[in-house]
């Protein structure tokens, strides 16, 4: 929740840590990227698969964070897919 403000639609953070060892004086970074959990989507259809026809399907995923989700649409992308329409949830 702290950080969903600044990722946007990003799904992924990335951290920069920099320091010297005291010792030696040697100076260290290292960087990790930090992928954000995305949920699993599960399509069925629900209907025969027609060249240029409508096909009804039913999309389930689970929501990872603890906030419901408001405003949220559904647009699916891909070959075949003439004019996608998104789908308010």
């Amino acid at each position: 929740a702290e950080y969903q403000p600044h990722v946007g639609d990003q799904d992924a953070l990335k951290l920069t840590v920099a320091g010297t060892v005291q010792e030696t004086g040697q100076v260290l970074a290292k960087e990790l990227l930090v992928r954000l959990h995305t949920p699993e989507l599960t399509l069925t259809l629900l209907g025969p698969a027609v060249v240029g026809q409508e096909l009804p399907i039913q999309v389930v995923f689970q929501n990872p964070l603890p906030k419901a989700l408001t405003g949220a649409s559904l647009r699916m992308e891909g070959a075949g897919i003439a004019c996608p329409k998104p789908l308010a949830l």
